[in-house]
């Protein structure tokens, strides 16, 4: 069988910020001549250590920051500034706090001029979705972290975008929520097979969710090595495959590659 097409295309994309301290101006160079494909329906997952540059790169794909040279590829296709094709899930969920859950679903098919029933009942289909139905006439301030994240990929997903990228969804949960919403996350693409880039800084999670994980080089960030992830889906728990010997090989070699010291990038 035919490998599934690709969905979106990294090429050679760099990004340096000017810093300014007082009078003082200096370069600092994020990311350099980073490549990797994402196929169609899969999960791919950036990981590295803090300063490497993955959520830059996340925030580059989805046109929130321009790149400074390289390219971004959807479909073949170069793009240059944020669109409905790519959906944003943030660290923490900004659910807007006078809406409820179904209206807050519904943001962003009202800015694009739905008409008030079908986007109601839109909401409510990715409400179900996400097992929140009987959320729907909750205000964020009455819902748990792990719930208000769980609108916050509805909410990326009403749009339907041919790309979801996810910036650490998770990270500021506890462990046993995390490991709830990583499964939910796993039920959810086996529904919509959404091609999605997902930054982590949890090896067990990468490994679990991705089909392939892209290790970011220390800064400037650059690719040390894509791995991929050799588990079929459906996957076990998470708790489960944990014991297998390959997943405990995958991490352990993960973990080297990030904890090696970097080697020094002329500029």
């Amino acid at each position: 069988m035919s490998a599934p097409p690709i969905k979106l295309s990294v090429r050679n994309v760099t990004k340096t910020f000017r810093v300014r301290k007082g009078s003082d101006t200096s370069l600092l160079n994020v990311l350099r001549n980073v490549n990797f494909d994402v196929r169609q329906g899969e999960i791919v997952s950036l990981i590295g250590e803090s300063g490497c540059g993955k959520t830059t790169l996340l925030r580059i794909v989805q046109g929130l920051i321009r790149l400074d040279s390289g390219d971004l590829l959807i479909d073949g296709a170069a793009v240059k500034r944020s669109g409905r094709d790519r959906g944003f899930v943030f660290q923490q969920a900004s659910l807007l706090p006078w809406r409820t859950a179904r209206q807050n679903v519904e943001f962003g098919l009202e800015l694009q001029g739905m008409p008030k029933q079908a986007r109601a009942d839109r909401a409510m289909q990715l409400l179900e979705l996400v097992s929140l139905a009987h959320a729907a006439d909750q205000f964020p301030h009455q819902m748990s972290g792990g719930m208000q994240q769980r609108i916050g990929l509805a909410r990326a997903l009403a749009i339907d975008p041919a790309i979801l990228l996810m910036d650490e969804p998770f990270s500021a949960l506890d462990a046993q929520t995390r490991e709830v919403l990583q499964t939910e996350l796993m039920r959810i693409h086996a529904q919509t097979a959404k091609t999605t880039l997902f930054v982590t800084h949890d090896l067990d999670e990468a490994i679990f969710l991705s089909d392939r994980v892209v290790v970011l080089a220390a800064r400037p960030g650059r690719v040390k090595k894509i791995i991929d992830i050799p588990f079929a889906h459906p996957r076990p728990e998470l708790t489960a495959l944990r014991g297998d010997p390959a997943f405990q090989a995958i991490r352990a070699e993960i973990w080297s590659l990030i904890s090696t010291p970097p080697v020094a990038v002329a500029a």
